[in-house]
């Protein structure tokens, strides 16, 4: 039975400061067996990391085929797992306003961090939450499961700038925290290419950039953002095509 305490262990053995910026993917199911269940882990995370930056994904790509598309800051679930939606209804959680790429954070400078992106009119623009994670050299965490969760990695599409990654712009009502409504415009993901995402594992661990370490039972990817962007970014200078989805014909 895993605790808070040997959760902690598992973050420090990993090189984690208390003061860094961690983006976490999880699956719940995978870390195993823990006293207090997923609020424990939300509760290992938040304590260790008080001076630093705890953040997780809330997406909702399906707003994108609702009518209206309707983005409630406080209250649109996040589909990504139990601990991101348990997460994002916390005290003093903060979440970005993309309409179907937000991230929720807490710390001390959360509020801060999920401003700006709305206005870029992508999901993962250069001013959103997710280009910071660049500037501050997050860790990324993929607890329990693989690179074809990592949502950082159609950042890099993005700013690498590759193309048919992205629909025309689609329009969205959008409810902030205040109650208040507006109209944003932004464009949403097409294709498949993170079912590619796994092609640059390899590479990653042999240049020593991926280790995998237990956080609970999970395996878990542990990586920096700048190692992840450069390597990925170099990777699509020489084949731009690197992540299209491949279909195997029918012999």
């Amino acid at each position: 039975m895993h605790t808070l305490i040997s959760l902690q262990e598992n973050l420090r053995a990993m090189g984690i400061a208390p003061a860094d910026t961690v983006l976490l993917h999880s699956s719940m199911k995978k870390i195993g067996p823990v006293e207090g269940g997923a609020d424990t882990v939300l509760d290992a995370l938040q304590d260790y990391l008080t001076p630093g930056l705890l953040v997780l994904p809330a997406l909702n790509w399906e707003l994108v085929n609702q009518r209206p598309r309707i983005y409630d800051v406080l209250r649109t679930p996040s589909i990504v797992g139990i601990l991101p939606e348990l997460f994002r209804k916390r005290p003093d959680v903060h979440r970005s306003l993309n309409p179907t790429h937000s991230v929720c954070a807490y710390g001390a400078d959360a509020r801060d961090f999920v401003q700006g992106g709305d206005a870029d009119g992508t999901p993962l623009g250069l001013h959103s939450p997710w280009r910071k994670l660049l500037e501050r050299n997050a860790w990324i965490l993929m607890v329990g499961c693989d690179l074809t969760s990592c949502t950082f990695i159609h950042g890099v599409e993005e700013w690498c700038e590759v193309p048919h990654r992205l629909t025309a712009p689609m329009a969205f009502d959008m409810v902030l925290p205040d109650g208040s409504r507006r109209t944003v415009h932004s464009r949403a993901h097409e294709g498949t290419p993170s079912f590619s995402f796994w092609k640059v594992q390899a590479g990653l661990e042999q240049a020593g950039l991926l280790r995998i370490l237990l956080f609970g039972d999970a395996p878990t990817m542990v990586m920096r953002a700048r190692d992840l962007f450069c390597f990925v970014a170099g990777a699509l200078s020489q084949n731009p095509r690197l992540f299209d989805y491949e279909v195997k014909e029918a012999e």
